[in-house]
């Protein structure tokens, strides 16, 4: 390959281009690299694309892209990189292994173009499909999906967790009393308690008006019940609106896998049962399914 053609192609391309010999030692980047990355050729020359990395992407998916490049195939994906500010970015890139006139490999060309925009917004868009506007929790087609997950989860390691769903305790009259201005107040309070309750593992949703539903993973038995007896004293709490304290409370029905029920249907059933039970009870309070 001619080096020198190359490079001045290179430099009149509109990706971003990277030359690098076979050990993946870059050997030559155009201008347009050097604008959306930060790096100079003249500091990285004889390191590797590896600068780039953002720690995203599983050594899985390095492995695909050398083995293809080493076997003469390209290699396209949408890579989340770093720049040299520390800055991620997203990229939609093509590896490409160069031959010589007797179809030997002697380099691999990456081509690369900022999509960091386009994947932002497409990350809002999915965000915005799949969480709640006022609460900003997981809806409930989420809900059900990390449901699915959690059982799938649960049932090929032999583990246990626990399913609740949670409402509040006559809403309707603080809506009435308060307006809904203060019913979105409190159950804006209730989403952020009850967060603060639960580990970054597990799960508070809004799957209705004034219907939350959690999933505690790894959990059942005494330890649920710890975590769900927190919720409900923590969100009996008033809630300060506009110089007014308003009353709030929750009832929670509970069921366990596997211990009550084995499926998301019979999980979801158990919990709804138990919470109305809790209500009946006088609320403010949580009850654990029994199938009895």
């Amino acid at each position: 390959m001619d080096l020198a053609g190359y490079r001045e192609y290179a430099d009149a391309c509109p990706d971003a281009v990277i030359l690098t010999d076979l050990e993946a030692r870059i050997l030559h980047v155009n201008p347009v690299f050097e604008t959306l990355t930060g790096y100079g050729l003249a500091e990285i020359a004889g390191r590797t694309p590896a600068l780039l990395k953002s720690g995203v992407h599983e050594a899985d998916f390095y492995r695909g892209l050398f083995a293809a490049i080493s076997s003469g195939r390209e290699f396209k994906a949408t890579f989340i990189n770093r720049k040299k500010s520390g800055e991620k970015y997203f990229e939609e890139k093509i590896i490409r292994p160069l031959f010589d006139p007797g179809g030997r490999i002697t380099h691999y060309a990456s081509f690369g173009r900022d999509a960091t925009l386009r994947a932002r917004e497409l990350e809002r868009l999915t965000h915005a499909a799949t969480h709640d506007s006022l609460t900003d929790l997981p809806n409930r087609s989420l809900f059900l999906d990390r449901l699915a997950q959690a059982l799938r989860h649960a049932a090929r390691r032999n583990e246990e967790f626990t399913v609740a769903i949670m409402d509040l305790d006559r809403f309707r009259d603080t809506n009435s009393r308060f307006g809904h201005l203060g019913g979105d107040a409190v159950l804006e309070a209730v989403a952020l308690r009850t967060r603060g309750c639960l580990r970054d593992v597990d799960t508070v949703a809004r799957i209705g008006g004034d219907e939350f539903a959690l999933i505690l993973v790894d959990t059942g038995g005494e330890a649920a019940a710890s975590v769900l007896d927190k919720v409900v004293a923590t969100n009996a709490a008033r809630v300060r609106f506009e110089n007014q304290a308003i009353p709030a409370s929750v009832s929670i029905g509970a069921c366990c896998y596997p211990r009550d029920a084995a499926t998301e249907q019979d999980l979801l059933k158990g919990a709804d049962r138990a919470m109305y039970a809790a209500k009946h009870g006088g609320g403010n309070r949580c009850r654990f399914y029994s199938p009895g």
